[in-house]
């Protein structure tokens, strides 16, 4: 689960570039970066969605891909209203994912499939008047969490009220990413460190502008997740 403090952060950045590093280190495993819900989606190359689609292993995706393709904007719940569309139910975007995962590895039993799930906005951002992402995060659970942070000012306190409001929750993400998604200033580059250092939470890895390389993350995954998986 590909998650944010906030809009803009730099969530698909981190997604394509996470998608790209596992390619890289399981060459042999399926690697699948989707955006069920994309609130502001046009259709053509530009969308969230066909941009993850480029940096994972060429198969064929969940149909429709996303599945809730919303042109407005705005937060996913104001933008399915506006759309005409009913509230957005956490549970068919679980069966929709599942039902695809289920169909990609059925036939294939050494097939690892790592799905990329990227949510529409912030941790918290409602998706209807009682469910937001972070409640579609916890509905496809058993997950890794990565929470995409920007490094610039403000970073310190919407990182901590977002792990905090989790930790409230009963589940705090696994890993943290900083993302150079907007303009440096003169905070940009400290963050990772301050962030330690107030004991606010523990950054795997900072993502320039212009890197694609997150092997670090990948790594982090792929460890985290042979060790759950290991006999015990």
């Amino acid at each position: 689960m590909i998650l944010g403090t906030g809009t803009n952060v730099g969530k698909t950045h981190v997604t394509r570039a996470l998608a790209l590093a596992l390619r890289t280190l399981r060459p042999n495993a399926k690697v699948a970066a989707l955006k069920p819900i994309e609130s502001g989606f046009a259709p053509g190359p530009d969308s969230d969605a066909i941009r993850l689609a480029d940096a994972a292993t060429p198969m064929s995706l969940p149909q429709p891909h996303p599945l809730f393709a919303l042109p407005d904007p705005v937060s996913p719940h104001l933008a399915a209203r506006r759309a005409g569309l009913p509230p957005i139910d956490v549970g068919v975007v679980v069966d929709w994912l599942a039902t695809w995962e289920n169909t990609m590895t059925s036939h294939v039993v050494s097939c690892q499939l790592w799905s990329l799930v990227e949510t529409a906005g912030a941790v918290f951002s409602p998706l209807s008047r009682d469910a937001s992402n972070f409640d579609l995060a916890k509905g496809l659970e058993p997950s890794l969490w990565v929470l995409v942070a920007p490094d610039c000012l403000g970073v310190l306190h919407d990182v901590r009220v977002t792990w905090e409001a989790c930790e409230r929750r009963g589940r705090v993400p696994d890993y943290l990413v900083l993302s150079a998604a907007r303009a440096p200033d003169a905070s940009t580059g400290t963050n990772v460190e301050e962030l330690r250092t107030l004991g606010i939470a523990e950054p795997v890895q900072s993502v320039g502008r212009d890197c694609q390389d997150l092997s670090p993350l990948a790594h982090a995954l792929v460890a985290r997740f042979e060790h759950d998986s290991a006999p015990r």
